[in-house]
């Protein structure tokens, strides 16, 4: 890792990039021991999530306390985050954007590791250890004072960030605090930056933006929601994202004026006008400062026109319009978003992961043997069982898990190049994640058949009963069936291709007569 971090770049390149796409080839070459130990770490991590930690009493109570959440396997997604991290800011002159998102990210994984899968047991001890005290503290996902400090707080950061530019801009100052990836041009920052009206405009619009998405966000109905998709067994009702201190009784009024939703709509409301203000009054600004023929009325109202048009397109332009500034104002608090929400995925990832290669076990251990408490350890576990597999959950859970791995990757990726400000930095960034995950779909069914080895390993030497890894399975046969038909394409194409002419040999009479 040491080796990869210090290899200078080339200069060719961009310092981010990770593929060279005129020489269709990869510009980080990890050290063979890392992949090595990278991969015999993921087939350890799976076979521990899919051979322990189930619900049954036929498991030993340690490794079932143990292995209950899939930690295992989440740490070892991580260190594919953190690998991935260090190889886009793998350059020298990248080390404090380094340092920075390696400081988020270590904090994301030991946050993230331990609310997500041990809220209710650190909670509950917290209340039993307050309890003794005299004092009881609320469950965090349940509590209105944390929607309200997210809520509030990224609105803060928003407008911190944006006063910031604006007094940034007044004196004449760059906008772009975009880091040096090796590619650095001279910025006019007249023809590249917007003037401070229409930047004040396009902040306002924004800020209309970032309050309703907010407002739409912190909701009962909303979050609820995202607790189920991600698993957290968290239910709160209106009064939890209601403002504290307002007196409000479960289970709360949706009207209410003192909700998040109703306190965001109203921002919304006083920031749109002002934006919309500020637009109209630039343009008669800039239409009064030039010269006009004041006998001639259609002077005037061409001139007017124009500049209202000439405002509305720079408030639209992709380089210094409104959606520039949505990115520049909201890049202080997005890129460690970005890879909490990394996290977050990954956890939610590994978690669905584990179900379905649970669920692929009480198949063949508790469904196949009739649901009998002897086969099954309870009558609940095996309720648990036939209702999931009734509901197709096994397979529930290997979509969800590859809906979540693709934010995961999307997450990390946008943020490092929220961070640099650069969108090359997740143009090339993706292209190298998709051929990389392209080999991993060709070779998949090498590592699953692998894992299935294991388990008549352990069936014959009556290590474990439990068989997580069946064949033929899903993900073997949709690896083997990519392999196949590209394979097949592969071969169409070389053989579709024309034969080049050998060259015909002199003859060699004639060159004998010539000496």
């Amino acid at each position: 890792m040491r080796a990869m971090l210090n290899r200078p770049s080339n200069r060719q390149h961009a310092y981010t990039d990770l593929y060279d796409e005129s020489r269709r080839a990869f510009l980080v070459q990890y050290p063979v021991g890392l992949i090595i130990g990278l991969g015999l770490a993921g087939v350890a991590v799976f076979m521990l999530t899919g051979f322990l930690g189930f619900r049954d009493p036929l498991e030993p109570d340690l490794t079932a306390t143990i292995f209950k959440e899939p930690w295992a396997l989440y740490l070892w997604f991580c260190a594919l985050i953190i690998a991935l991290q260090c190889s886009i800011l793998r350059h020298p002159s990248l080390r404090p954007q380094l340092v920075a998102t390696l400081a988020v990210t270590i904090t994301c994984i030991i946050l993230v590791g331990v609310i997500y899968y041990y809220n209710r047991d650190l909670t509950r001890f917290l209340q039993d250890f307050l309890q003794n005290l005299g004092l009881r503290i609320p469950q965090i996902g349940q509590s209105a004072l944390t929607y309200t400090v997210l809520n509030f707080g990224i609105i803060a950061i928003f407008w911190l960030s944006t006063i910031r530019r604006w007094a940034r801009r007044a004196m004449n100052k760059p906008l772009r605090v975009s880091a040096n990836i090796g590619l650095d041009e001279t910025v006019d920052l007249a023809a590249t930056e917007p003037e401070l009206p229409q930047l004040v405009a396009g902040d306002l619009i924004a800020g209309t933006i970032i309050v309703l998405v907010l407002g739409l966000l912190f909701q009962a109905n909303v979050i609820n929601a995202l607790s189920n998709l991600l698993q957290t067994g968290v239910t709160i009702d209106t009064c939890a994202v209601t403002f504290p201190g307002t007196g409000c009784v479960s289970p709360g009024d949706l009207a209410a004026h003192s909700t998040l939703n109703f306190l965001d709509i109203i921002q919304a409301l006083v920031y749109l006008p002002l934006g919309l203000l500020t637009l109209a009054l630039s343009a008669v600004i800039k239409g009064l400062g030039q010269q006009v023929d004041a006998d001639d009325t259609s002077s005037i109202y061409e001139r007017v026109v124009r500049e209202l048009i000439n405002t509305v397109r720079a408030a639209l332009n992709r380089r210094v319009g409104i959606a520039f500034n949505l990115a520049l104002g909201l890049r202080t608090v997005a890129w460690p978003a970005l890879i909490l929400l990394g996290t977050i995925a990954v956890a939610a990832a590994s978690r669905g992961i584990q179900g379905y290669l649970h669920l692929l076990s009480d198949q063949r251990t508790c469904a196949d043997a009739g649901y009998t408490v002897a086969a099954c350890g309870s009558e609940q576990v095996a309720d648990f069982v036939r209702t999931n597999l009734a509901n197709f959950a096994q397979y529930q859970n290997v979509g969800l898990a590859l809906l979540w791995g693709v934010i995961a990757v999307l997450s990390i990726v946008f943020s490092a190049a929220l961070l640099l400000f650069r969108w090359r930095v997740a143009e090339n960034s993706l292209r190298f994640l998709g051929l990389v995950g392209f080999t991993v779909l060709l070779t998949f069914w090498i590592f699953s058949l692998a894992l299935s080895g294991f388990n008549g390993l352990f069936s014959l030497t009556h290590l474990s009963d439990r068989v997580p890894f069946p064949q033929p399975g899903t993900a073997t046969i949709a690896s083997f069936a990519a392999l196949l038909l590209f394979g097949g394409y592969y071969l169409l194409q070389r053989l579709r291709r024309p034969r080049a002419g050998t060259p015909e040999p002199a003859p060699v009479a004639s060159q004998r007569s010539q000496q």
